[in-house]
């Protein structure tokens, strides 16, 4: 599947007085008094890294009810945590009560990584009680992270950290509201918007916008003039998603602001009101001196959807920015319909794979011939991977068509045919309720070479699925085992299984180090580009896996030379596919180190496709993405050149990574 980082703008950040020691670094934080203890200690260590890796909870539950030292308690409720079963809540449960604050920690976030709902009495009797700092903002944060709705009991806690007097309780408790989206969370917000630090003024516009309730617009409208750019940058996105359409002139000022990022997240809010008359205020921002306002601005002006703007956007297409093409087309698609096919085809040859596939894709919206003949063009050439593949999701849009697309798709199920433009073609004809492809999707179930081969099996799960017929599901029986443990969750979902009857399965192919490090020391990656170096400092103590793979990669020369084939305004840049169209990694998967750092501007994180499917894929924020945190491995920060980052495009590429 393609390595994504799914679509969020805002973010959020805990201070890092709040973050406790994590991994590997527990170790060294509690030096052992005699040699016979380190060396208990190093054995229980690489238990705990062995079970981790291998996806495996047995003896974890010992070394965390034990009479361990709490070193030994902390990593073993971490690794419980990224396991993630959920047959773990009990013994976590239970170590809300450990008499060390670093444990309970521990625990809160790992039961926030495990997500059970059930465990939320549990984690509001702990915050009860808590008096340790940090340990409440864990437990806050996993309140969050459960799910569950914020009336009643957990609603009456958030509030109540809400008027903490510790700020990053207070942010964490921000957060908590957002995730749960719930309006019972609207009046505390509001007392908290007017906090007199910006910190939680921003993280309480953030939560306003994703609640999405009307009742919030007032203050979003007061914010959007805060003397913070973050705050302004954060109210204005948040106006959009309350929908609030009597913005629209504050929006419109906001496009002015002296602040790059305000003025995106204003024009994607205008953009998301979807009030055409707006795409006159919008047109001038084709123009912007920054690259990402004019890529947003020709997102918003394709949403506004006003035949005004289609001369601008065919201008648009000589932009020097890749991104800003990419939108132009996708727009111009979108306001002109088939009349614009001509127009934009002689663009997608010019553009990195990435943004052809997503130009290709947006086809599938479009009615009219020249479209279709367009899309079955693309999909007939299946040696251009990019457009293939994005042919034939955009195939699957066009379900009246279907009579000349099934034979195209089919075709593309080819051994011969590349993994992208397979699992591409298996959707689309799930999608189309191909029935007649059943035999040839469930002998996709065979393909276990490479772990591309996985992305495959989970599309032909995907296909067989929507299916529903006899046949079908017949053929996701046998899906039941798969190694892959995607493949069994979209097996047991489509059958009728309850979830907790998902087999364990053979252990996935995870590389992992063969002995912990115990002594992990910080590492500078220094990343230069064509436009300029960006300076990453990388932490090894939050994710020592991810921290020593990306470290390798880089040192064997793997990034020199690829592209940054994504990009999103104002979200992140990304890069670290070998292929260039977001299908690409190293030939093997690396697990999950979910931790609590936050996403900040310029956090460096891995991308993925899903649980432990990391490899060489990586990203960097551009804005703070709450939405992120504890569901992508953290690796580090950008130290220098973080207007470099902002000024990266798809296509351009990296001169060479080093490691210092």
């Amino acid at each position: 599947m393609r390595h994504d980082v799914k679509f969020a703008w805002h973010a959020a950040a805990r201070s890092a007085a709040t973050i406790g020691l994590m991994g590997c670094c527990f170790l060294a934080a509690t030096a052992p008094a005699t040699a016979h203890a380190a060396a208990a200690i190093r054995t229980h260590e690489e238990t705990i890294l062995q079970r981790e890796g291998a996806r495996d909870t047995t003896g974890l539950a010992l070394l965390l009810r034990g009479q361990n030292p709490t070193a030994v308690r902390a990593r073993a409720a971490r690794a419980l945590g990224h396991v993630g079963v959920r047959g773990s809540r009990a013994v976590l449960e239970s170590a809300l009560r450990d008499p060390s604050a670093l444990v309970r920690r521990e625990t809160a976030f790992a039961l926030g990584l495990v997500g059970d709902s059930l465990a939320a009495p549990a984690l509001l009797d702990g915050l009860a009680r808590e008096r340790d700092p940090a340990a409440r903002v864990a437990l806050v944060t996993a309140l969050g992270n459960l799910g569950v709705r914020s009336g009643g009991a957990v609603g009456r806690a958030l509030a109540g950290s809400l008027r903490s007097p510790r700020a990053p309780e207070r942010w964490a408790a921000a957060l908590a509201g957002a995730r749960l989206r719930d309006s019972s969370m609207v009046e505390p917000l509001l007392r908290a918007a007017r906090d007199p630090r910006s910190d939680l003024r921003w993280r309480a516009a953030y939560a306003l916008g994703r609640i999405g309730d009307r009742r919030g617009a007032a203050m979003l409208r007061a914010l959007s003039f805060d003397k913070d750019a973050m705050v302004r940058a954060v109210a204005a996105r948040a106006l959009g998603e309350v929908g609030d359409s009597s913005a629209t002139a504050r929006l419109g000022a906001l496009l002015h602001d002296e602040s790059w990022r305000v003025r995106v997240n204003a024009a994607a809010s205008l953009g998301s009101l979807r009030i055409a008359r707006e795409a006159r205020t919008l047109l001038p921002f084709l123009s912007d001196p920054h690259p990402h306002v004019r890529w947003q601005a020709a997102i918003s002006l394709g949403q506004l959807g006003d035949s005004l703007a289609a001369p601008a956007l065919a201008k648009a297409l000589g932009d020097s920015s890749t991104g800003v093409v990419q939108a132009a087309a996708v727009s111009l698609l979108k306001v002109q319909g088939d009349r614009a096919v001509p127009t934009i085809a002689p663009s997608l040859d010019l553009l990195p794979a990435f943004l052809r596939g997503g130009v290709g894709e947006a086809l599938g919206e479009v009615e009219g011939p020249a479209a279709l003949e367009l899309m079955l063009a693309r999909a007939g050439q299946p040696q251009d991977a990019a457009q293939a593949a994005g042919a034939a999701t955009a195939l699957a849009k066009r379900p009246e068509s279907r009579g000349a697309s099934l034979p195209v798709l089919r075709r593309l199920l080819d051994a011969g045919t590349d993994f992208s433009v397979v699992c591409s073609a298996a959707e689309a004809l799930g999608t189309l309720d191909d029935s007649t492809s059943v035999p040839a999707l469930a002998a996709l179930f065979a393909r276990k070479s490479t772990n591309q081969d996985d992305d495959v099996r989970a599309s032909a799960a995907t296909a067989l699925a929507a299916l529903k017929s006899p046949d079908a599901l017949a053929a996701l029986q046998g899906a039941l085992h798969d190694p892959d443990r995607r493949v069994r969750e979209i097996a047991v979902r489509s059958l009728g299984f309850p979830l907790d009857s998902i087999a364990d399965g053979p252990a996935p192919p995870l590389k992992t180090r063969a002995t912990p490090a115990t002594e992990a020391r910080r590492l500078t990656a220094v990343v230069t580009t064509e436009r300029g170096i960006i300076t990453i400092a990388l932490d090894p103590t939050v994710a020592p896996e991810n921290v020593e793979n990306f470290a390798s990669l880089a040192r064997a020369g793997t990034f020199d030379g690829i592209q940054f084939h994504r990009a999103v305004p104002n979200f992140v840049i990304q890069t670290g596919c070998p292929r260039g169209d977001g299908w690409g990694g190293p030939g093997y998967a690396i697990p999950c180190e979910y931790n609590d750092r936050s996403y900040e501007v310029g956090t460096v994180g891995m991308a993925l496709s899903g649980k432990d499917t990391g490899g060489s894929q990586w990203f960097i924020t551009l804005s703070p993405q709450p939405r992120l945190e504890g569901r992508y491995t953290v690796l580090g920060k950008v130290t220098q050149g973080l207007d470099v980052a902002e000024r990266i495009m798809p296509g351009d590429r990296i001169v060479k990574v080093a490691i210092r």
